[in-house]
């Protein structure tokens, strides 16, 4: 067994020890803060007593109330990750993706829970922390994500006692433990050994931190590795160590060149699960950072040593006087006697039970007699008044309340200047009180920087592969983006392992906020200027939060050229406005070039028109004339046609009328020979003759 004894099971022992000891005090301090900010602010021994004399032990928790507001404040401005480029125009463009990439982790994450917790036991008791790791998407995938857990336990934490930065970025080994039970461990490892077969190793050897009768302490343990190595710096621009003995093979291929070299050092973080007995898991860390994040509250260094503390830390002895004056006057209020009544003795004769209930039950009538036990007269009965609460314990409890107040920084609205002053003369006052606490929003600035400079480091390293990626916006909407693609010439296309970036912090409200602010600072301006609609209108709307508001700004967008920017694009800003310009001057040209085309056109068709309606007008005169020609030859023909019928008819009629009149002739003579019989024949004959 000790021969297969793994030294940096040992390592972590002394550091455990050694990180234990320089953070002792601050750690008892820290823990008596949270209690007492969650309602434990009796001194046990004054409790016990009190409560071995039945007396109260009123708690009015005020500090509390003061770390939300303090807490809450925080929430309303998040601190926010912003990602830049150092050197090209396309690493900007890259910045963009990576910043999305970013957005993603946090969102994935609900990294916004993790910096609240962080920074809640930061403002209570002096220090949180905040985890970033990577894993695997799902069982079945290769593919790694990088997440940002919180801390639930700040004390299971052990941070190398050697960092003095803010953020920890110096910090070179970390121990985070928890113990387990045995049961449990065994579950998670069941090839490994529980503890049963621990034995001293030397003098001084204890397993009582480590090893309990039924826990088991289970701790990982980050450590930094610096080896001696000589960076190269290579034609392409690059800094490298030769990681193995074909790097010069490699450079050969690519035809890169090695420029200069120099003798430094390779840092490596490596990762260890380990019990006090062995070494569960190990792995090298992918990024160059211990990736335990702290966010400290307030410190300062007194020696050797250095405090942490938080809110509660100075105001827990006010918040006890509150609490026992708080205590004096409910117990004063509670325990004083009774209103009571003074009356001669023999006055209640009679009525010795009204009287004696006189002061918890309430009766119509109270009679009592005119004479005492002596029969001389007496005087009316008179109740008693009891002894108010002191004055004087009702101005030192308003008094404490002023100090706790003072001590935490925190205000009321009502302690500010009144009467009627300006609304910038209100917000001067309230960023004046605001800043009394803005150095615990300070440091959780810095340790998301911080953040950010890690997930900066992970994110070429982990997203290394050709996948589609989440990328989120600065107003929170996604999109998808295929990473590390190569298009058909080999070329690779959003390439996240290249250029140089850094991060900068964001403060101040969010996107919603800022939303509003930009349309309550635009309309005045569209008011007096309404021509910048052409211009700016699609932003207006676009700022606006009501449906169809973003419909109306692609609208807008959309006829305007001004408006068709590509963030995305490898082409600058500047460049892509000066061709939108040159768009749309070349667009006005052509309308104006389309415009006179069409004015020469339309004079063209104008005259085409008159010469047109002059030949028309030509072609109608000679029709006329030709019709005018036909129609007389025409009218001649019919007169001619008219004339010759008109002579033919004649001819019929009078054939007809003179065959008519003989008709008739031949029937007058028929009735002539019939009136004279004697001329029959001679009208026969004659009949005959005029019928031949």
């Amino acid at each position: 067994m000790a021969d297969d004894y793994d030294s940096r099971i040992q390592e972590a022992i002394d550091f455990l020890k050694f990180a234990n000891d320089a953070d002792t005090m601050n750690r008892q301090d820290a823990l008596e803060d949270l209690k007492f900010g969650s309602g434990d602010q009796w001194p046990v021994d004054l409790q016990n007593s009190r409560n071995v004399e039945s007396r109260p032990c009123i708690t009015v928790n005020k500090v509390d109330n003061y770390c939300r507001q303090v807490s809450n404040q925080q929430r309303q401005q998040r601190p926010r990750i912003k990602v830049h480029a150092t050197n090209t125009h396309d690493d900007m463009v890259d910045a963009q993706t990576i910043q999305g990439i970013i957005r993603h982790i946090e969102v994935n994450s609900n990294a916004d829970h993790a910096y609240d917790n962080a920074f809640e036991y930061a403002v209570r008791m002096g220090w949180g922390y905040v985890r970033v790791r990577t894993d695997y998407i799902s069982e079945d995938s290769f593919d790694q994500e990088v997440y940002i857990d919180p801390v639930d336990n700040p004390f299971t934490v052990y941070y190398d006692p050697n960092s003095v930065l803010p953020d920890g970025s110096d910090a070179d080994r970390c121990l985070i433990t928890t113990m387990v039970l045995r049961e449990e461990f065994r579950k998670m490892y069941p090839d490994a050994d529980d503890g049963t077969s621990f034995t001293q190793r030397g003098t001084g050897d204890s397993q009582s931190e480590w090893i309990t009768k039924e826990d088991i302490r289970l701790a990982e343990y980050y450590y930094t590795v610096r080896e001696k190595a000589t960076l190269y710096l290579l034609s392409d621009g690059t800094s490298t160590f030769a990681d193995d003995k074909d790097f010069f093979k490699r450079l050969d291929a690519y035809g890169i060149t090695v420029i200069d070299k120099r003798e430094s050092h390779k840092k490596t973080i490596k990762y260890c699960k380990m019990t006090a007995i062995e070494v569960l898991e190990e792995r090298d860390w992918a990024g160059k950072y211990i990736p335990i994040v702290p966010v400290y509250g307030r410190h300062i260094v007194i020696g050797s040593k250095r405090t942490k503390f938080g809110m509660i830390r100075y105001a827990k002895d006010p918040q006890r006087m509150y609490n026992f004056w708080q205590t004096a006057i409910t117990e004063g209020v509670a325990l004083a006697p009774k209103a009571k009544w003074l009356l001669a003795e023999g006055q209640d004769e009679g009525h010795e039970t009204d009287w004696a209930n006189a002061n918890i039950k309430s009766f119509p009538v109270l009679r009592y007699k005119q004479t005492d036990i002596d029969g001389r007269p007496a005087p009316v009965p008179v109740r008693l008044q009891p002894e108010p609460p002191q004055a004087g314990i009702m101005a030192a409890a308003m008094g404490v309340d002023n100090d706790i107040k003072n001590i935490m920084g925190v205000f009321d609205p009502a302690q500010l200047g009144q009467g009627n002053i300006s609304g910038k003369a209100l917000n001067g006052q309230q960023q004046q009180v605001d800043l009394t606490n803005f150095d615990y929003y300070d440091n959780l600035t810095r340790s998301i920087n911080h953040i950010g400079k890690i997930c900066l480091d992970l994110i070429p390293k982990i997203y290394d592969t050709e996948r589609v990626m989440r990328i989120i916006g600065d107003d929170g909407k996604p999109e998808l983006l295929t990473i590390n693609q190569r298009d058909s010439v080999g070329r690779v296309l959003n390439d996240i392992s290249v250029g140089q970036y850094d991060v900068v912090m964001e403060t101040g409200p969010g996107y919603n906020s800022k939303r509003q602010e930009a349309v309550d600072n635009m309309l005045p301006l569209l008011s007096a200027a309404p021509q910048l609609m052409e211009v700016a209108g699609d932003l207006v709307f676009r700022n606006m939060d009501w449906p169809g508001a973003d419909i109306i700004a692609d609208r807008l967008a959309a006829a305007n050229p001004m408006a068709q920017i590509d963030d995305k694009s490898k082409v600058p800003p500047q460049v892509q406005m000066q061709l939108a310009m040159s768009q749309k001057q070349i667009q006005e040209l052509t309308q104006a070039v389309q415009a006179r085309d069409m004015m020469l056109q339309s004079r063209m068709d104008v005259e085409q028109l008159r010469q047109d309606s002059e030949t028309k007008r030509t072609l109608m005169k000679e029709t006329g004339r030709a019709n005018e020609a036909e129609v007389r030859e025409q009218s001649d023909l019919a007169e001619m046609q008219m004339r010759v019928q008109g002579q033919a008819n004649d001819t019929v009629i009078r054939t007809q009328t003179q065959l008519e009149i003989e008709r008739m002739k031949q029937e007058i003579a028929l009735l002539l020979a019939q009136v004279d019989k004697g001329s029959l024949n001679t009208a026969n004959a004659e009949a005959t003759e005029r019928a031949i």
